[in-house]
């Protein structure tokens, strides 16, 4: 077949573009699998699951230090974990005994019902619920109880999850032996009072993820054994202190996600009391009184109230206070000299606040941990940073930052997938990709203007449009080797250059340039789609060869539309005042954060503009392949057709492939799921420069008038003195044969197929 070139070239570059993308993305890759982590300068692999469980495994001990474990002095973010260990190590123990070697670990859901199975030693309970473990009663949602059932008192663990409970008074009275209650997810709106009389050993008590507005003041006066208090995600505004004023035993209180607002309230003095959680409730002032009586309190989570201002002696009396958590409250001012009387503090978490971090604030710290994260590079001294003897700790926005503070132990994060501390390119892999597309994006586009330059084309129009798509794919190149050169000077030293760097008008050139050219490029592709189509589909309503006027004009307003898409984010940049917005590779447009600074903008570009793009794209393609079937309908399909319809089935299969990963991966991060790193490495360095490398064999190299000049007559001929002649006869035999039909053929037909052969002919 004539067009089995065609098919053989589409084919063989489907292949190509597949395996390399295949291989760049794997070499992308971290040095370690899935569920683990690299640690001891990446030669060292460590299972997710030994990660901040006391123990360390990484021979550099990273995987217990603060900052990967998310600064864990309290234990609610370890509650999960310690109890998923706890019943993995149970499970092992169980099938040790069982089999007599340890077996493959089971599901959580199969070894509660393993426990369950366990001999029952509780007389009177619903079958419905499950007994285990002797004493342990699990009623789950397949219960479905509505009201108490009846239980004899040898239960000592009782759990209540997703039912619709209503508490009553005295509904515990006769479990003396209780030690721990749980009552998540069972709709309970009300706490009579009196409701846990008669729980002298009751240990643990939660009621987390109800509707409890209130609670009477009485309500705990007899849990004067609990430890643990759990009342995170209800409805509560405010909550009688006298209710934990008897309770002084108790070590960890949570009442997160809550709406208190703790006004003109002061917490009562409870000596065990090391950790309460206040996080997400409606908190706006911190007195001098508030927290005055937790003298042996560890952990203060404030985080993502509405505090903004706090006094200076709110603090004063917490004298072994650990790690104090103030993220994301509006807060605008902080002085150093609140923490003064604060000999034990280790760690402070000022992320996501409108706060200076000045030296008044750092001078008076003596903390191996802070979280900075959130807080924008101009508002951080890092002088300040610098002169802190015991800071090892740091969270930061941006890698970049951590250039500032060489003398801090461990500072996150270590890369944004494409830059590390080092090297702007970190990986090898990300080197090679990104000079292999550097050189097929400036070679294959050169080729094209070279070629359409060196002999004279009929249709004037159309050569104009495909010189100005290479010379928008060309720009992608030099883009790219100015990433690749500046990876070349800065390699291993990255760090000391990376604020200039990002912050230089060199590196808003090379951004708005890469922008320019990605968004200059599809516009032109729409372009030529939609004149295709008009050409092609309906040539009686349409120009059967458009004017170089118009085509002028049209190209003149995609340029400056491109160009504009570019340019407006560096001018939001100007106006705003704030530096730094850019990565190390400069494009200014967010693929992998889903609501950074300007992402309104990023979502218009991507998901507005690029998105409706390809979509006119693939459906002016689909109908016009539509068109030229109904059309032969009744007369054989030509080898120019055929060969036609292949060509472009490949056109918008490769604008697809290169595009859709990259707004897939936009829409993705709106959705709340994160972006790895290697893949977005993956998108920028590879994905993103491919529609410029591939637009040349798709628009020029396939095309059978570049075939015969180029690959069929040989260089020579090009160069020769009669390379005119050459050209005028092979473009009169090319359009004359192609456009023979049958005598019997329409009028619309006969026009369809002279529109062809100048489509075939590009």
């Amino acid at each position: 077949m004539v067009y089995g070139r065609s098919i053989a070239i589409g084919i063989g570059l489907m292949v190509i573009i597949m395996l390399l993308s295949t291989l760049i993305f794997y070499l992308s890759l971290g040095p370690c699998p899935r569920g683990s982590f690299a640690c001891n300068n990446g030669q060292q692999c460590v299972s997710q699951r030994q990660m901040c469980d006391k123990h360390p495994d990484c021979d550099d001990g990273s995987d217990e230090h603060p900052v990967e474990c998310g600064n864990l002095h309290g234990s609610k973010e370890l509650f999960d974990k310690i109890v998923r260990n706890a019943i993995e190590k149970r499970q092992r123990l169980a099938l040790v005994g069982s089999n007599g070697t340890a077996g493959e670990l089971a599901t959580p859901a199969g070894h509660r019902n393993q426990i369950m199975a366990m001999p029952c030693d509780i007389v009177t309970y619903p079958r419905s619920c499950q007994c285990g473990q002797g004493t342990i009663l699990y009623c789950g949602k397949y219960a479905r109880l509505r009201r108490w059932p009846r239980i004899s008192a040898e239960v000592t663990y009782l759990i209540f999850i997703r039912n619709n409970m209503t508490l009553r008074e005295n509904a515990f009275a006769n479990f003396t032996r209780l030690q721990k209650l749980t009552l998540k997810f069972n709709n309970i709106s009300r706490v009579p009072l009196g409701s846990f009389n008669g729980l002298p050993l009751l240990e643990r008590l939660e009621l987390s993820y109800n509707n409890v507005s209130q609670l009477p003041t009485g309500s705990f006066k007899d849990l004067h054994a609990v430890q643990w208090l759990f009342l995170g995600n209800n409805q509560l505004r405010q909550l009688a202190m006298e209710n934990l004023a008897g309770m002084q035993r108790l070590e960890w209180l949570v009442l997160s996600h809550n709406r208190l607002t703790l006004h003109n309230e002061q917490l009562p003095e409870i000596p065990a009391l090391r950790e309460i959680y206040l996080d997400y409730n409606r908190i706006e002032y911190v007195g001098a009184e508030t927290f005055a009586q937790l003298d042996k309190l560890h952990l203060l989570d404030l985080q993502h109230n509405r505090i903004t201002h706090i006094h200076k002696a709110a603090f004063a009396n917490l004298t072994a206070i650990a790690d104090i958590r103030l993220i994301g409250n509006p807060i605008k001012e902080l002085s150093g000299k609140m923490f003064l009387y604060n000999k034990h503090l280790d760690a402070l978490s000022l992320a996501q606040m409108p706060l200076t971090v000045n030296a008044e604030l750092l001078q008076h710290l003596n903390v191996s941990f802070l979280n900075l994260s959130g807080i924008h590079y101009d508002y951080i001294d890092f002088t300040a940073l610098n002169e802190m003897p015991s800071l090892k700790y740091l969270i930061f926005d941006g890698f970049f930052y951590c250039s500032m503070v060489p003398r801090v132990l461990m500072c996150k994060p270590k890369t944004d997938g494409v830059s590390s501390f080092k090297d702007l390119l970190s990986k090898p892999a990300l080197r090679y990709s990104t000079w292999f597309m550097a050189t097929l994006s400036i070679v294959g586009n050169l080729m094209v203007l070279w070629g359409r330059f060196i002999y004279r084309d009929e249709n004037v129009a159309v050569t104009m449009v495909i010189r100005n798509l290479a010379l928008a794919d060309i720009l992608m190149g030099f883009y790219l080797v100015a990433i690749g050169v500046q990876d070349f000077r800065y390699r291993n030293e990255y760090h000391k250059m990376a604020r200039e760097w990002t912050n230089s008008w060199q590196c808003l050139a090379i951004g708005t340039l890469a922008v320019s050219s990605s968004e200059v490029s599809m516009l032109i592709l729409a372009f030529m789609s939609l004149e295709r189509f008009l050409l092609i589909a309906d040539p009686f309503r349409s120009h059967r060869s458009i004017s170089v006027r118009i085509i002028f004009f049209a190209l003149l307003c995609i340029w400056l539309t491109g160009v504009g898409l570019a340019v407006t984010p560096v001018l939001l940049l100007w106006k705003t005042g704030i530096s730094g917005l850019h990565s190390g590779i400069c494009f200014p447009l967010h693929i992998h954060e889903a609501f950074p600074l300007g992402w309104e903008y990023s979502a218009f570009v991507f998901l507005g503009v690029n998105l409706l793009l390809l979509l006119m794209i693939a459906l002016l393609y689909t109908a016009l392949l539509i068109s030229i079937w109904r059309t032969r309908s009744a007369t054989p399909l030509s080898l120019l057709d055929c060969e036609f319809a292949v060509r472009f089935f490949f056109i918008v299969l490769t604008d697809v492939m290169c595009w859709a990963p990259v707004i897939a991966m936009k829409i993705w991060v709106f959705f709340n799921y994160n972006v790895s790193d290697d893949m977005y490495a993956w998108l920028v360095v590879f994905i993103l420069p491919l529609n410029s490398a591939v637009n040349p064999v798709l628009y020029t190299f396939t095309t059978p008038k570049y075939r015969n000049q180029i690959v069929l007559r040989g260089w020579k001929n090009i160069t020769s003195r009669n390379w005119r002649g050459n050209v005028a006869n092979t473009t009169g035999t090319t359009a004359t044969g192609s456009s023979q039909q049958p005598e019997d053929s329409t009028t619309i037909t006969g026009m369809k197929t002279t529109a062809l052969t100048l489509t075939l002919s590009l």
